[in-house]
């Protein structure tokens, strides 16, 4: 009878063991989870950037108009008044106002007065943030984000076999005091996805055993990363291609997951492009409005003017017709409203049009006829993009005219303009400091480590090699498209450059383990 009750004691004290493990391990990934946010909450409140309203509003104009109109909320004010009044005219041309500055003044990319909605603003995101919004001040997709983030890591740390406890939470810790990580998961933009996105297709693709809800979290991510951004779907086409080639090279056999999921993503990213073109017409009457991105790019960078000033290929172009200041650089020529300044903002609504669907056409003739002079700028945009990762979104404030923040909601830009960032409070310069420390020690500490694994564990070595070659040339992609395309600015390398100082941590436990156990077996 004693050792009956003994048995039971000892059945109960384990019980109330693991009963305390469990409860230091919720607390623990807690703190990982709230560390990979920290910079949203000593902030106060997530962080805006200037195309974050686009976001909301395209999935608040969703909801507004699929209630028939009746469901608002603090974001529908801005725009309600612009909403046709009747049925959508498919088929309408679009109003060809007088390119004055005051009309230009009253104008903006989304004009729905004119039937023009800004392209390249997924709703898809958007209805994430939205949702947010609606369930507590945006947290919700903060704290999504931080949970996303912290999966992949924990994901990634057991593919290499160094996933401990204590090695999960230091990881996440050096991560989250030294990297962008925290302040990307707190950005109300598509761009943490983007390396979430990088991980997802890198973890499918190396050998090694996953279970289906592992695999389903993975390529939920990867759908999400695809149709948040069109430069998360061109990373995952040339990540795609890169499997092709390590196949092709005998570096690498991708399970058939990977394909499937893939191709799979690359697919319903395209479809839900198409969805989202067929829901914009139904509603306002015209597609989405594509933005003239090579021309007012090319035009930066200097061959673009050229070609203009040279005749414009007999003037063949709407770019070549419109007012023009002298824009000093692509974003001046896309939104400045200033006529000293402007381009695009001073042409009508038809004019805008026209120039987005020639924009490719706009681009190959520049191309044409100043090839070497721009390829060579597109190279050094690109070198431009690779190399910049500073911290400028934690600032966004702009003083307190009427027209800082405008386009918030007043409740939200009196509760914007009184946080650190609305304040321009933040630390910038040592936070910067911080990160290119960061990022130059974890590639010195790759250079040194991948010869130790290729030494003394071949299999880790291996899998490094392909994991940093995947989303090495996801990186380039978006490098090039960040500065090639678009406009080369922070955000483009800055969302993407923890993923160096996290694959550092991971070869570095990784060969520290190789050596712990060669020193055994001696």
């Amino acid at each position: 009878m004693d050792m009956a009750l003994g048995g039971e004691n000892e059945r109960r004290d384990t019980a109330a063991r693991n009963g305390r493990t469990r409860l230091l391990d919720l607390l623990r990934h807690l703190v990982c989870v709230l560390t990979l946010m920290w910079t949203g909450l000593v902030n106060g409140q997530p962080f805006f950037f200037p195309d974050s309203t686009n976001y909301i509003r395209a999935a608040d104009l969703a909801v507004h108009l699929a209630s028939g109109r009746t469901l608002s909320t603090a974001w529908t004010a801005r725009y309600a008044e612009q909403l046709p009044a009747g049925p959508p005219a498919a088929h309408a041309p679009l109003p060809d106002r007088p390119a004055t500055a005051e009309a230009d003044h009253r104008t903006s990319a989304n004009d729905l007065k004119s039937g023009l909605v800004m392209s390249g603003r997924s709703p898809y995101i958007g209805a994430l943030i939205y949702a947010g919004w609606v369930l507590g001040w945006f947290w919700p997709f903060v704290l999504l984000q931080a949970v996303i983030a912290y999966l992949l890591i924990i994901m990634v740390l057991r593919r290499f076999d160094v996933a401990t406890p204590r090695l999960v939470t230091l990881v996440t810790l050096v991560l989250a005091l030294t990297t962008s990580l925290p302040t990307y998961n707190s950005m109300l933009l598509a761009d943490g996805f983007a390396s979430f996105g990088m991980l997802a297709v890198a973890l499918l693709a190396l050998p090694g055993r996953l279970s289906r809800w592992q695999i389903a979290f993975l390529v939920a991510v990867m759908v999400m990363s695809a149709i948040a951004h069109l430069t998360h779907l061109t990373m995952l086409i040339g990540m795609t291609g890169t499997l092709v080639l390590l196949r092709l090279l005998g570096w690498l056999r991708p399970p058939p997951r990977a394909w499937y999921a893939a191709v799979g993503t690359i697919v319903v990213a395209v479809l839900a492009l198409q969805a989202t073109t067929f829901a914009t017409r139904m509603a306002i009457g015209r597609a989405p409005q594509l933005l003239p991105l090579l021309t007012s790019r090319f035009y930066a960078d200097g061959p673009g003017q050229k070609f203009i000033e040279a005749g414009c290929d007999g003037n063949r172009f709407e770019a070549c017709r419109i007012p023009m200041g002298k824009p000093y650089n692509n974003a001046a020529w896309l939104f400045s409203v200033e006529p000293q300044y402007g381009a695009y903002m001073l042409a009508s609504p038809e004019q805008r049009r026209i120039m987005g669907e020639e924009d490719v056409a706009f681009a190959m003739a520049v191309l044409r006829a100043y090839p070497v002079e721009q390829v060579t700028a597109s190279a050094r945009n690109t070198l431009q993009q690779l190399l910049w990762i500073d911290y400028d979104a934690l600032n966004q404030g702009c003083g307190t005219v009427p027209t800082c923040w405008e386009s918030l909601p007043p409740a939200v830009r009196a509760r914007f303009m009184r946080t650190p960032s609305g304040r321009n409070a933040w630390p910038r310069d040592l936070m910067n400091a911080i990160l290119y420390a960061a990022v130059i020690a974890s590639l010195l500490a790759l250079a040194v480590t991948l010869p130790m694994l290729a030494r003394h564990d071949r299999a880790a070595f291996v899998q490094m090699r392909n994991l940093l070659v995947i989303t090495g040339v996801g990186m380039l992609v978006c490098c090039f498209f960040g500065g090639a395309v678009a406009d080369p600015q922070y955000r483009y390398q800055g969302r993407l450059i923890w993923l160096p100082v996290f694959f550092a941590l991971v070869a570095v436990l990784r060969a520290r383990q190789a050596r712990s156990m060669e020193d055994v077996l001696r």
